[in-house]
């Protein structure tokens, strides 16, 4: 069996997510996505947050902790809902080909279009670009994670057959995600969903099948 990728992000990842469901943490992480949205991330503090939450510092600091921490817990919960998105997306649709290529387009559309995203790649990229790069663990982990979790619902939809290495190849699309996300246009535009759709049937798709394949075989 292959070893888990990056167990201790994983971990976070779903603590930060578990606990951004429970309303009090709820609060303080809209409130802090709004503050974020509109000033940024370096011209905000715990306490523009919690007067725009309708509660006191202190309040954040036990609901959620530091203002580091506040951060994390807001980009992991978008990173969820992103997920929950993609996953409602394509459950329906009746091939791996028609999963894969929506799975790909949407997620990098949704991306680059997020007002979050934007909002601080423009005012904060110094300090909101390793957060999303080199110290991108937690977001990394939930993110092979959501494409483990598409290929074995293609295997129990009998779209796909068992793969050898789901999570090797999980974390080989998530990279190729990441990419397109982050670095310039290539040939294929980020924001053309057909482009990106198109890309994904013809490599995304064929190398999923030839790792299922060679597992058969």
């Amino acid at each position: 069996m292959a070893p888990q990728p990056l167990p201790l992000a994983s971990a976070l990842a779903g603590e930060l997510a578990s606990d951004a469901s429970n309303p009090g943490v709820a609060e303080v992480l809209d409130a802090a996505l709004a503050q974020f949205e509109e000033i940024g991330i370096r011209r905000s503090t715990i306490e523009d947050i919690a007067r725009r939450a309708g509660i006191d510092r202190v309040t954040v600091y036990r609901r959620v902790g530091s203002k580091d921490d506040v951060i994390q817990a807001v980009l992991v919960r978008e990173a969820r809902r992103l997920i929950d998105q993609v996953s409602a997306a394509t459950a329906p649709l009746p091939t791996l080909e028609q999963r894969i290529a929506t799975a790909f387009a949407a997620t990098v559309i949704h991306i680059r279009r997020n007002a979050l995203f934007n909002r601080m790649v423009a005012l904060d990229g110094d300090t909101f670009l390793p957060r999303i790069t080199t110290q991108a663990s937690p977001l990394l982990a939930m993110g092979i994670a959501a494409a483990v979790g598409l290929l074995e619902q293609a295997q129990s939809d009998g779209l796909l057959d068992p793969v050898s290495d789901p999570q090797g190849i999980s974390e080989l699309l998530i990279r190729l995600v990441h990419s397109f996300v982050l670095t310039p246009d290539g040939a294929v535009k980020r924001h053309d969903r057909a482009a990106l759709e198109a890309f994904a049937s013809a490599h995304l798709t064929p190398l999923v099948m030839g790792h299922a394949r060679r597992q058969a075989g």
